[in-house]
């Protein structure tokens, strides 16, 4: 079963933080790597994901070196209550 990412910015973070998981902290992800990872998770749209994972801060970018790293695999709370009131 491919894993969807929901429409909603909250709702999202269910699915990216689950996806998130799968990464491991302290080391460095060629874009290649991460877009395996990802395959692998069976996502619909890998190419969605890793940026979204990017956009909301479980991934971190360096985008002259095309490498990853895991920046968090959860969002506070306070970080969920802003995307939430953006949308309000």
């Amino acid at each position: 079963m491919k894993l969807i990412l929901p429409r909603s910015d909250i709702k999202k973070q269910d699915v990216l933080s689950k996806v998130a998981e799968g990464f491991e902290k302290d080391k460095e992800y060629k874009e290649e790597e991460v877009d395996e990872i990802l395959k692998k998770l069976e996502v619909d749209d890998f190419i969605l994901f890793r940026r979204e994972l990017v956009n909301f801060g479980y991934l971190g970018r360096d985008p002259y070196k095309s490498v990853y790293w895991l920046i968090k695999s959860k969002l506070s709370e306070e970080e969920i209550k802003k995307i939430g009131e953006i949308w309000k």
